[in-house]
């Protein structure tokens, strides 16, 4: 899709247009962000917020979006797919490609291509070693810890 997006952005008597592709925008507009208030970057990391689009960046090649569905495309062990999984849901989510981030394990193992009891043992174990977080539900997300643990470096 070759659609075209015009974002304008007003802040006191300043003015300033984004023109072009999406992901161009959104580079474009973050880096804007990034550069004119630095205190948001900073914020952000303290916070423990994702870069959404660098770890969309990072998932490329690990996992698709195919018919509402998180497919893991690499053969890794069972902890790997989870938090693929997850990060993958996270995204999804954020990026309006999938319509939740928070998964049961039934879900998780479905995707992760896992049996659910071993999902359910691995879940216990990321979760007891912070790399994801279980909700009141019973549902599951990844934490920014889990990025390093996925790519190698920090979050």
């Amino acid at each position: 899709m070759s659609e075209r997006i015009r974002a304008v952005i007003r802040c006191g008597e300043t003015e300033i247009e984004f023109e072009g592709g999406y992901e161009e925008v959104w580079r474009s507009i973050n880096k804007f962000f990034s550069e004119t208030y630095p205190a948001l970057e900073i914020a952000r990391k303290l916070a423990g917020a994702v870069d959404v689009i660098e770890l969309a960046r990072k998932l490329e090649g690990f996992v698709e979006f195919r018919d509402g569905r998180i497919v893991i495309m690499k053969e890794m062990d069972a902890k790997r797919r989870i938090l693929l999984c997850l990060a993958a849901a996270y995204v999804g989510r954020r990026l309006g490609l999938f319509d939740k981030e928070y998964l049961a394990p039934r879900e998780i193992a479905a995707y992760a291509g896992l049996d659910e009891r071993v999902a359910r043992a691995r879940l216990s174990e990321l979760r007891k070693a912070g790399l994801v977080v279980k909700a009141d539900e019973g549902l599951y997300s990844f934490t920014s810890s889990s990025i390093g643990e996925l790519f190698g470096g920090e979050p």
